[in-house]
């Protein structure tokens, strides 16, 4: 209390200073208010957040980023103060606090809120009823519209955007994207990144979900990069990418795997009542899980899946790496597939130290010898001698075989 009435008295005392002072942090504050009002205008502040990218791109490369529409405000603020604030208020400190809470990273997009379509399609009839129309008629008859169901009852109102849905965001979810989720509609022809992006979204949002979070995300590499932008022939490919594809970009590890023994599964299995077999064989229920790493199909006689042991869409490199990876086929499977687990061998030595607690599962796991150096040659065996010491005692008794 007593600093406070300190506070006062020096403010009698210096009224024409604390005037001064006072009027110059008035003065900043109301010029930065300015420029930061003038600043959240533009198309390049509502690009500033990640999520906004595929909305800023695609309304910069449509038709409507004209003259006549300056920026974003143009079609989703209304008229007067009370759209401005309703935009404000509502539309932005939504996406603001999805953005800081990072609500975007599972896949999801921002999408516009159910109560400013109707602002939306406003601006929309506002500014081709200014004379921005070929059709002067067309306003009129669709003001006039409403939706039907199939039994012909009325709906709601008609909204442009609910025919209009690439104008400005070939993203923007709706009637056409549902229909062919909802009805597994295979859509033919040539598609952008955005249109995969939306309409998967509803279709297959765990994909979507595992895509984003994945390191292809990460380095922009996208739907088309690898499925190509054709859908009628990833439909006909059922969705598959070749690993000659995968290999366009990871040209070393394709290589060495084409000279491992796994892409020949699609050829051969050894084992008492397995002689060569076809790809159409090991493509049955049981076999496939595993042969998949080497299936060739009309479309690609190269061979290989890399997805057999990168899962899509997470391409996860540590759960390639993990230690029970390679024995969803080696440890429990066919009898012809199984790994050595007696007494001696090298993987029995693993499983009962394992089970005595003397070691982790990931400290001896199949890739710390198999496949050196990140190679994906898995026949390619080296040794480390820290795990010669613990097996063996160091005693040099794991010897490698050499090829002749």
């Amino acid at each position: 209390m007593a600093r406070l009435k300190q506070l006062i008295e020096f403010i009698k005392r210096r009224k024409k200073l604390v005037g001064f002072f006072t009027i110059i942090v008035l003065v900043v504050f109301f010029v930065t208010l300015n420029k930061v009002y003038h600043y959240s205008e533009t198309n390049e502040f509502c690009a500033s957040c990640h999520e906004m990218d595929i909305h800023y791109e695609s309304f910069m490369a449509s038709k409507h980023n004209n003259e006549h529409v300056e920026h974003c405000h143009a079609c989703h603020v209304g008229p007067g103060l009370k759209g401005y604030a309703h935009a404000k208020l509502s539309d932005g400190t939504h996406d603001s606090l999805m953005h800081s809470f990072q609500a975007f990273s599972d896949g999801s997009l921002i999408e516009v809120a159910e109560d400013s379509l109707e602002i939306i399609n406003d601006n929309c009839e506002r500014c081709h009823e200014e004379g921005f129309t070929k059709d002067k008629t067309h306003i009129e008859f669709v003001s006039k519209s409403s939706k039907r169901s199939k039994d012909g009852r009325e709906l709601e109102k008609l909204m442009c955007t609910d025919c209009h849905l690439g104008v400005a965001h070939p993203h923007m979810p709706g009637d056409l994207y549902e229909l062919y989720a909802e009805k597994k509609v295979k859509p033919y022809g040539k598609y952008k990144e955005t249109d995969c992006f939306a309409c998967h979204k509803i279709a297959t949002p765990d994909v979507v979900k595992q895509w984003t979070g994945s390191p292809h995300a990460a380095k922009g590499v996208t739907c088309i990069s690898c499925h190509g932008d054709d859908h009628g022939h990833i439909a006909k490919q059922h969705g598959r990418v070749s690993a000659s594809a995968c290999g366009e970009c990871h040209m070393s590890q394709f290589t060495e795997f084409q000279e491992s023994s796994h892409l020949q599964g699609r050829t051969v299995a050894f084992g008492g009542t397995y002689d060569v077999v076809t790809t159409r064989q090991l493509g049955m229920e049981g076999c496939r899980e595993c042969h998949k790493l080497g299936l060739t199909y009309e479309d690609d006689r190269v061979g290989g899946s890399c997805n057999a042991c990168h899962g899509s869409h997470k391409f996860s490199t540590a759960e390639a790496k993990a230690y029970d990876a390679c024995e969803k086929c080696h440890v429990g499977g066919p009898e012809h597939s199984q790994l050595d687990s007696s007494e001696n061998s090298i993987f029995g030595k693993v499983q009962k130290m394992r089970n005595q607690r003397l070691i982790s599962n990931d400290l001896v796991k199949c890739q710390t010898c198999h496949g050196p150096n990140k190679s994906h040659n898995f026949n390619k065996i080296s040794i480390p001698q820290e795990i010669d010491v613990l097996l063996f005692g160091g005693h040099g008794l794991v010897k490698v075989p050499e090829k002749h």
